[in-house]
């Protein structure tokens, strides 16, 4: 939040897509069973994130 200016939404969009590729790799890490099931509220809270940084990505400007 630090970043003034456009470079907000760039900080943004940056954030969403490693958001994006931390929870493509859990599900990839359960799939190839290198991990337990995660738990519900802990995919919850990353969907949260990830829905959070795409409404500061995607609004609409201003």
């Amino acid at each position: 939040m630090g970043s003034l200016h456009g470079h907000k939404r760039q900080r943004y969009s940056s954030a969403l897509g490693s958001a994006r590729e931390v929870l493509a790799c859990v599900q990839v890490a359960q799939a190839m069973h290198y991990i337990d099931t995660v738990s519900p509220n802990v995919l919850d809270r990353m969907n949260h994130i990830i829905a959070t940084l795409a409404r500061l990505v995607y609004r609409r400007a201003s």
